[in-house]
């Protein structure tokens, strides 16, 4: 009995770590509200958040418009992806390789806006794996 509480406790536990972690691995690297105007922001990730051979977008609250998307690495080195989609709300990417190795990801700059002219903003976030 106290063997099958002990097993049922770590993994519990394993579960929990792997949901604060995200599914499949993916971590939060950080999102941007959007609004009705066509707009360029930036997700500052910094050197401590890991180092990352993949990226995701993913949407939420509105259908948005990418135009366009860089990301900077550690090394300062810039990769343009050439990235133009419009996502429906709540859609988001398959995952998008990135060239090289696994690499820490300093900041990822983008263009976009909302195509939905309802009240309120969308949402663009970016995980990463």
């Amino acid at each position: 009995m106290r063997r099958s509480i002990g097993l049922a406790i770590i993994t519990l536990c394993l579960l929990a770590a792997g949901y604060a972690r995200g599914a499949a691995g993916w971590e939060r690297l950080g999102g941007r509200d959007v609004d009705f105007k066509g707009d360029h922001d930036r997700i500052e990730v910094g050197r401590s958040e890991g180092r990352f051979k993949q990226i995701q977008i993913r949407v939420k609250d509105a259908p948005i418009e990418i135009t366009n998307m860089v990301v900077t690495f550690g090394n300062d080195e810039k990769v343009n992806l050439n990235f133009r989609h419009r996502f429906a709300e709540g859609s988001g990417t398959r995952s998008i390789d990135l060239p090289g190795d696994r690499r820490t990801i300093k900041r990822i700059d983008f263009n976009y806006r909302s195509i939905s002219r309802r009240e309120g903003k969308g949402r663009v976030e970016v995980y990463a794996r």
